[in-house]
């Protein structure tokens, strides 16, 4: 038996994902829950989606099959990356197109610019209520800013290495809204702050905004802690079982792995409802998590508009 691997025999171990690994060489620790959603049969809080994966219980995930083997069964590294060149050897893996096609980056351009941004600042603060600073606060850091075209508010979404991932649009005028096309919900509006250990999770950036203003109004700090847009909400479908968490929320908590409370500020309707059920259900026992929903008011901006009436 090998006692090493060369360069290039290591390369193809690393590149064989989790799902494929168990496919080709455990089908029966195969589990699917959903469309694109798989578990194994030893470990349900095991999940493996969009060509990651992830074991809530115990806070740990990756993507490669060499990842599992090394951080499930404690495996010695190269046990592990033997055992899998011996798989691939033998039998070489068939891969399965089973993850979403992601858009081309070049696929998503950011809307031009408008360079005074008047409408986007009496929009916000007269009309929604956000206080000044904090909407200066995200305008300077460029994650939001008003349309040249048609004059509606932008709101930005960056990656891990702050490149622009994801753009929604907001009408001052008007009741439409809509996500720029290419935009990846796994990058959704947010505020990260690493040093907390709390994500206050909203459907909307105005919902954020919002809340980080009835924050200040109390005398309370406001961007100290991680804030995250879902960037809308969904119901749950024929069942909660074959639901799948929000990607945005999925993908902040891979990033984020600190994370040990979970504040809901959904909507006050089905779709707030039923996002915050499917994610108490797939999450609880791995983070707190609190519901802190109005039973009053629509939804926090609602809630921030009366409290002034």
């Amino acid at each position: 038996m090998k006692k090493y691997l060369e360069p290039e025999e290591m390369a193809e171990v690393k590149k064989l994902d989790l799902l494929t690994y168990l496919s080709n060489y455990e089908p029966n620790e195969l589990v699917r829950r959903s469309r694109n959603d798989y578990v194994t049969r030893t470990h349900d809080s095991l999940h493996m989606t969009n060509g990651m994966w992830m074991w809530w219980s115990r806070g740990i995930g990756g993507k490669t099959a060499l990842d599992y083997l090394i951080k499930v069964y404690d495996m010695p590294f190269l046990d592990a990356a033997l055992m899998i060149y011996q798989c691939i050897t033998e039998k070489p893996p068939i891969y399965k197109k089973t993850y979403p096609i992601q858009q081309k980056n070049n696929d998503f351009r950011l809307p031009m610019v408008c360079s005074k941004p008047k409408r986007m600042f009496d929009y916000l603060i007269n009309e929604r209520g956000i206080d000044k600073e904090i909407v200066n606060y995200y305008y300077l850091k460029g994650f939001v800013y008003e349309c040249q075209n048609d004059h509606s508010v932008v709101f930005v979404g960056y990656d891990e290495k702050g490149k622009e991932r994801f753009a929604s649009k907001r009408a001052t005028d008007d009741r439409w809204k809509k996500d720029v096309y290419g935009s990846d919900k796994h990058y959704s509006f947010r505020l990260v702050n690493s040093c907390s250990d709390v994500v206050h999770v909203f459907e909307s950036p105005i919902d954020l905004m919002s809340f980080q203003t009835l924050e200040k109004q109390k005398g309370r700090k406001w961007n100290h802690e991680n804030y995250l847009s879902l960037a809308g909400a969904g119901i749950i479908g024929k069942d909660i079982e074959g639901s799948e968490l929000p990607l945005a929320l999925e993908n902040f908590l891979m990033d984020n792995k600190q994370i040990k409370e979970i504040v809901l500020h959904l909507d006050n309707d089905r779709a707030g409802y039923e996002t915050s059920e499917k994610i108490k259900y797939h999450l609880s026992g791995r983070y707190d998590i609190n519901d802190e929903k109005s039973n009053i008011y629509k939804d926090i901006n609602d809630w921030l508009k009366n409290i002034h009436i």
